[in-house]
Parts: C-alpha cells; sequence; structure tokens
C-alpha cells in the first residue's frame, strides 16, 4: 500500500524538474543576443525588417522573445543603448550598382581624395600604391612597404591611412608572422608628409588577442575615422569577429573599446560617417557561421558608431559562384559615394585562386541632405 504514496512522489519530482529544465531553456534562449542574426543567411538576415515609425524616429521591432537591448559590449561595461535607429540611416547606402571593369589587381584598399586625385593604398607585393583622376582607372606608382622595413614580421598588408591634425599622414597596416601552429597579426605604423615616402615608426601600435585560437594575436584589416571630438576610433577584425579601439594622439597609441555585436562572423570593417551624425559599417560575412561558402558584403546603421542594428540582404556578392568578396573601402563622390571592393574567384577546377582583383560599386541611395 506504501507503493503508491512513492509513485505519486516520484511523478511529483519528475514534473518538476520539467518545468526547471524548460524554464532554464527559456532563459537562455532570451539572454542570447545572436538568437536572430545567427540564422542561416538563407532566411532573412534581419527579422528587423518590418519597422513603425513617427517623423522623429524607427522604432526596430525585435522579436517577441528577444525584446531587449541590443549591445555590442557586457552589460558590466556600461549601460547598453536602446535598439532604436534614427529615421535618417534606414534605408541609406544599401542599393549599389556594380561599375564595370577592374580598377587594379590587388586586395585590402584604402583610397583617400587627395590632391584632386585618388590614392588607392592596397595590398599588392607589399603595400603599395595607385592613382586615378576619375576613380575607375588606375595607374600603379610603386611600392611604399615591403615586410624587410619591418623588423620581425613575415608579411605587411592591410594598410589604413589617416590625415593627421599636424597635416602629416599616419598608416597602420598589418604586420604578421607565421609560428608553427599560429600566425600572430599586430598593427604597425609609418609616418609621411607628403603621402608617397613613407618612414616607419618604431613598435607595435596595437594588438589584440584573436578569438580563435588561444594565445594568438589577431589584430586585422583596420579602418579609422576621426569623430567629432578630434579623438580617433578604429574598426578592425580580431578572426571572425570585428572590434574597436580609439586613439586620443593621433594614433599613435591606442585603448580597445569594445567587441562589435554583428553576424557570426563578421570581418573586414569599413565605416562611414554620414553628414548628418549617424554610421554605416559595411563588413563582409560568409554563407554559414562555419565560413564555408560565398563570401559577400553586408552593412549595419548606427547612432553612435558602437551599437548597431543589421540592414536587410545582401549589398555586394560574387561574380561567380562560390566567390569571395572582401575589404570594402568607401568614398564619398560627387551624388554619392563609391565602394572599392575586392574578389578572389573560383577557378575551373574549384579552387580559388591566387590572384584578386579590386572592383567598385557606386551608390546615390541617400536621403535628402545626405
Amino acid at each position: 500500500m506504501r507503493l503508491i504514496p512513492a509513485i505519486a512522489l516520484l511523478v511529483l519530482i519528475i514534473l518538476v524538474s520539467g518545468c526547471i529544465e524548460k524554464q532554464e531553456y527559456f532563459n537562455k534562449e532570451s539572454s542570447n543576443p545572436n538568437a536572430e542574426t545567427n540564422k542561416d543567411p538563407s532566411s532573412k538576415l534581419n527579422t528587423q525588417t518590418q519597422n513603425s515609425y513617427d517623423e522623429n524616429q524607427v522604432l526596430v521591432k525585435l522579436p517577441e522573445e528577444d525584446k531587449k537591448t541590443v549591445q555590442s559590449q557586457p552589460e558590466e561595461q556600461g549601460k547598453a543603448i536602446p535598439a532604436v535607429v534614427p529615421k535618417q540611416i534606414v534605408n541609406t547606402l544599401t542599393e549599389w550598382t556594380k561599375e564595370e571593369g577592374l580598377r587594379i589587381g590587388g586586395v585590402s584598399s584604402c583610397t583617400l581624395f587627395k590632391n584632386n586625385e585618388y590614392w588607392m593604398y592596397y595590398t599588392g607585393q607589399g603595400i603599395e600604391l595607385a592613382k586615378s583622376s576619375d576613380g575607375l582607372n588606375f595607374i600603379y606608382v610603386e611600392k611604399l612597404i615591403d615586410s624587410k622595413d619591418v623588423e620581425g614580421v613575415d608579411m605587411v598588408t592591410n594598410p589604413a591611412v589617416f590625415e593627421m591634425k599636424d597635416g602629416n599622414y599616419r598608416m597602420l597596416f598589418e604586420g604578421s608572422k607565421m609560428f608553427d601552429n599560429k600566425n600572430d597579426r599586430k598593427l604597425y605604423s609609418a609616418i609621411s608628409s607628403d603621402g608617397l615616402t613613407w618612414k616607419i615608426e618604431e613598435g607595435i601600435r596595437f594588438q589584440d588577442v584573436g578569438d580563435g585560437k588561444p594565445g594568438e594575436m589577431f589584430t586585422s584589416v583596420p579602418d579609422i575615422i576621426r569623430l567629432n571630438d578630434g579623438s580617433l576610433r578604429m574598426y578592425y577584425t580580431r578572426g571572425l569577429t570585428s572590434a574597436t579601439a580609439v586613439s586620443n594622439d593621433d594614433g599613435l597609441t591606442w585603448a580597445k573599446e569594445t567587441n562589435l555585436e554583428l553576424r557570426k562572423i563578421s570581418l573586414d570593417p569599413e565605416i562611414v560617417l554620414l553628414e548628418d551624425g549617424n554610421y554605416k559599417l559595411f563588413f563582409t560575412t560568409f554563407e554559414n557561421e562555419f565560413g564555408v561558402g560565398e563570401q559577400w558584403i553586408m552593412s549595419a546603421s548606427s547612432s553612435n558608431g558602437i551599437n548597431f542594428v543589421l540592414d536587410e540582404g545582401k549589398l555586394i556578392g560574387p561574380s561567380t559562384s562560390g566567390g569571395l568578396v572582401t575589404d570594402p573601402d568607401v568614398v564619398k563622390i560627387d551624388k554619392g559615394y563609391r565602394m572599392y571592393y575586392s574578389e578572389f574567384k573560383k577557378n575551373e577546377n574549384g579552387a580559388y585562386g591566387q590572384e584578386s582583383y579590386i572592383l567598385s560599386a557606386f551608390s546615390s541611395n541617400l536621403l535628402e541632405g545626405q
């Protein structure tokens, strides 16, 4: 007769345990900041596409199970900013038309408009320079920096050039060193008075631990803008994701700011500070979270340059099936913006070729006043 109470007690324990496990599951799901952005890109990249707005703002609607703040740093590092996107930046620079022809052979460009010419710094056999009067037809100038110019590196790549407050130029670039089981990537710098002749500066400008192999330094593909207070913010790749750092001495020293929350894979960041004070971030991502398949360019919007909301869909994809599009480089031109980007194509055997080319696209998809 005592079996009945025992069985009832056992059933009660199982039911309570199941409820607890279910509650823990939903707590885990609701606390995952990437619950929507990590979905397979074959579905829409965002669920934040049905926007309702009044005259002053557009409120991004989040899924019922994920109605919370979109943030790109741990809560203990500061109060997060609500996922509200100013009306001015919605649907800005989200439509691009590819321009015919190749700009130049190479990869990972940084383009300035200087002396009525386009100066394109890019990775070739080292860091090289090409110039153009129209932004489409570039003429090779010369190699500026070689790996042998920098002590302790095997390769120099990914230049980011900006004008300093005194009128000189500083270039941050990646120097990589191969080891048996890892490849350390750190940022070095050079300085120039005319943008053509460069002197390597001593020391490492900045380094960050990558998000992959333990202990591996992975600081790559920098892009730099000057903020309204005169300081600099750098966006860079740290493996499969991206982050930011800030400098208050014109790029000589840097302090990490935060990791960016975008997609599971978010590489090659390129930031544009729009005339209305809002930010547009361009970056590359893959078909799935394992970095397999096509690589393309997409964008995200922000009012502070830190907390971003993903724009919907692909901006620029490869010209061949399974190709890789990398390294967006955006410059403002008359009546719009031009984006330079790099592409690796698959050969007839289905493998990626060693050669890459820099191409371009144009967008006039701007709201009034941009």
